[in-house]
């Protein structure tokens, strides 16, 4: 899509949590203008009604349906919709011509019987999964330039892939476990037996103990064998954030200077990827309240002795960018604009 002053942006799902995190950035975005937010249950209710925090931003605008919206002018559409019921509406999106972020699940994995063993549904819409380019832009960089569909991302895929990606890329990893810390707004905004604040709130509850569907992702962009990898996601006391701790058996001895230099290798020009310091000892390993309403990642590490261990910590806003914020960020690579744009606020501290 060739460069121009304004894309015009739908935003489908826009009641739910990811859907209005893609309304607050588009709000600031100096070049995407939001033409429709799309919703199926709240069509005709005012943005502000659902997402009171935007009232002032969208006082006059009110949601629309899936229907209304196939009639409106646009260059782009964000998704964010259920697992499995994102890719009818994406292919009928495509089918018109827009460019299309879709942050579900859908077209994450590029097998069919992949994504049928980690879902248990087949994918609806196969011949697509190929094309879809996976919307990390710390990877795929090159790729999403000029991409027609992007795949969104799961948060604590995204975060243990970050995490992990400097040693991968140097085939590193034996064998690495992900502990999994997530808060609530991951449950999404629907409450279940599992998420209802009642049950939730103060429990150190553990969702999946070994594996999780998000490790799919992480086997398929590091290319990794998922038997090398176990994940277990457990449900913590915050809303946002995701931390994710890799334990690395890795496949020679390093040195804690070279764990440094292979980080800063990979992350030094990332616009968003953070590295902690040695020092001091607290702030070794990030907090994800640190990145809290921002894009940004925050890894910190640390080597046991003899070198054949080492421990990975990263920490991203599961809202941000573990969800729209790298939709956006990856928008803005399809489109020709600037990495950054519309992504540049600050993490707010404390909450």
């Amino acid at each position: 899509m060739s460069r121009q002053s304004c894309f015009k942006a739908l935003v489908y799902g826009a009641g739910g949590m990811a859907g209005g995190e893609l309304l607050r950035i588009i709000s600031g975005h100096p070049t995407l203008e939001l033409v429709g937010a799309v919703s199926q249950s709240k069509s005709g209710s005012a943005i502000g009604s659902v997402h009171p925090h935007l009232r002032h931003i969208y006082s006059k605008t009110t949601f629309i349906s899936p229907e209304n919206a196939r009639t409106v002018e646009a260059d782009i559409a964000f998704t964010s919709l259920p697992h499995g019921r994102s890719a009818e509406t994406v292919r009928e999106l495509l089918d018109r011509g827009l460019s299309v972020v879709d942050l579900s699940a859908d077209f994450r994995l590029k097998d069919p019987a992949t994504y049928e063993r980690w879902y248990g549904i087949s994918p609806s819409q196969p011949y697509l999964l190929r094309e879809a380019v996976y919307g990390l832009p710390e990877l795929h960089r090159t790729q999403l330039a000029g991409a027609r569909l992007v795949s969104g991302v799961g948060c604590n895929a995204a975060a243990s892939i970050l995490c992990l990606y400097p040693l991968a890329r140097l085939n590193l990893i034996q064998e690495a476990f992900l502990d999994i810390r997530a808060g609530s707004s991951e449950g999404g905004s629907t409450a279940t037996a599992g998420s209802h604040h009642p049950f939730r709130s103060r429990a150190l509850r553990i969702v999946e103990p070994f594996s999780h569907r998000h490790l799919g992702e992480v086997a398929q962009e590091l290319s990794l064998r998922e038997e090398t990898l176990s994940m277990r996601l457990s449900a913590v006391e915050t809303v946002r954030g995701v931390q994710a701790c890799a334990e690395v058996t890795l496949s020679s001895s390093l040195k804690e200077r070279d764990l440094w230099r292979l980080y800063r290798d990979a992350y030094g020009n990332e616009p968003f990827v953070h590295l902690c310091p040695a020092r001091p000892a607290h702030q070794r390993f990030p907090d994800p309240r640190l990145t809290t309403g921002s894009n940004n990642v925050q890894i910190g590490f640390a080597l046991r002795e003899g070198g054949r261990r080492c421990l990975v910590v990263s920490a991203l806003d599961n809202l941000m960018k573990g969800a729209a914020g790298s939709a956006i960020q990856s928008a803005n690579l399809m489109l020709g604009l600037p990495e950054v744009a519309g992504l540049n606020m600050q993490p707010v501290y404390p909450v």
